[in-house]
């Protein structure tokens, strides 16, 4: 991931921000829109969605593609069905894939009985407009050509294939990654204020703003000047050997106030640009060394809970399973394992690698890093928070 490209098409953006900026505005009319539409308990719901929706045609319905249409017959057909799987879409306590999944199966199986031979249309991007309409401080719109085509202009080490679900993950990753740079841009902010006006929804997360700098990018590439080209992953990663001694920490009863919000975002930004630092590390060293297999972001693809990041092959095309963890400090800065991370590490202690990044510089994408493999149990010797599950 290049932030420095991301930088330079926001600096573009801007400079053509008055000749652009209505292009895409029924955007954020459409979610104001919904945002003063949705009822899910309307006793008419089928008129409720007809007009939480009025605004959204550009979003779900052009050329052949008929999602808004479709979804319109089916809530005249059997509304009761339905509103029961919009309920079940914004249940946002569960896991999003699953959501999505089970929204995309059911409708589709209603429609073939209710309208046989035609097309239900809800594919990934009709379901990621209908949660951000719902949820814009919380989803990105979604297209497949649009991800597609900007990916490689930031360098993002992901290849888009049509009809994956993983695309749906690694775009929403690599849209937070965009927003962090956007949020931190005053001169912008300030600028997109200008265009908002009642008619609007002013998305104070700036979602919708992330979504269409993207799509300016890749709908305005040639007015577009393209940043500076990364050197190779494995000329950025640079490996030191470093012997690790565990050191366990005083407990100090004493009170503190941190912005652990904030914290954790950043936190999180450092640790997904670590990651993709070493996704292309591996696919760089993989094609040097001739091994005809790619690495796999699995904490993305599949999501957290496996106990690693990214599978990978060591030099002789075997498996191996790498944790990343970074940081933009010293390589003595502490950090955490999660309890998952631990039993994968002891259960695959031949196949696990800890890869700790340090000194991370997100403007030129490069870090200094340390591995240790096999189990890390030594490595867990203090004891910071604890899960209590109760039976009942």
């Amino acid at each position: 991931m290049n932030t420095q490209k991301v930088r330079d098409i926001i600096k573009q953006y801007k400079l053509h921000f008055k000749a652009i900026n209505k292009e895409e505005i029924y955007k954020w009319r459409a979610v104001k829109c919904f945002q003063e539409n949705w009822d899910i308990d309307a006793d008419d719901f089928a008129t409720m969605l007809d007009s939480s929706l009025h605004l959204a045609k550009n979003l779900l319905d052009a050329g052949n593609y008929f999602p808004k249409r479709m979804l319109l017959k089916n809530a005249e057909a059997n509304p009761k069905f339905i509103r029961q799987l919009f309920v079940d879409l914004y249940k946002e306590e569960n896991d999003l894939i699953e959501r999505i999944i089970d929204f995309q199966d059911k409708i589709k199986n209603q429609n073939k009985k209710l309208f046989p031979g035609k097309n239900d249309y809800q594919d990934m991007r009709a379901v990621l407009v209908y949660l951000c309409l719902r949820f814009p401080d919380r989803y990105f719109l979604y297209k497949f050509s649009m991800f597609k085509e900007f990916a490689p202009l930031v360098d993002y080490p992901y290849k888009p294939s049509i009809g994956e679900i993983e695309n749906v993950l690694q775009f929403l990753s690599l849209c937070d990654l965009v927003k962090a740079e956007i949020v931190m841009d005053n001169e912008l902010l300030e600028l997109h204020k200008t265009r908002i006006t009642d008619r609007e929804f002013y998305d104070s997360s700036f979602k919708i703003l992330t979504q269409d700098i993207i799509y300016a990018a890749v709908r305005h590439f040639s007015k577009f000047e393209q940043g500076r080209t990364q050197t190779s992953a494995l000329k950025r990663l640079i490996k030191v050997d470093k012997k690790i001694s565990p050191k366990t920490d005083k407990v100090v009863l004493k009170g503190s106030f941190t912005n652990y919000i904030d914290n954790e975002k950043e936190n999180k930004r450092i640790g997904d640009l670590g990651e993709l630092l070493v996704l292309q590390h591996e696919q760089e060293k993989l094609k040097s060394l001739g091994i005809k297999k790619s690495p796999e972001h699995k904490s993305k693809s599949e999501g957290d809970g496996l106990g690693y990041d990214i599978l990978s092959y060591d030099e002789g095309g075997q498996e191996i399973f790498i944790e990343v963890k970074t940081t933009s400090y010293s390589s003595d800065t502490p950090f955490f394992i999660t309890r998952n991370e631990l039993v994968c590490s002891m259960q695959d202690s031949n196949k696990f690698f800890l890869y700790r990044l340090y000194d991370f510089d997100d403007t030129d994408n490069k870090a200094k890093y340390f591995k240790r493999q096999g189990d890390l149990t030594e490595l867990c010797n203090n004891s910071i928070l604890y899960r209590a599950v109760l039976k009942e």
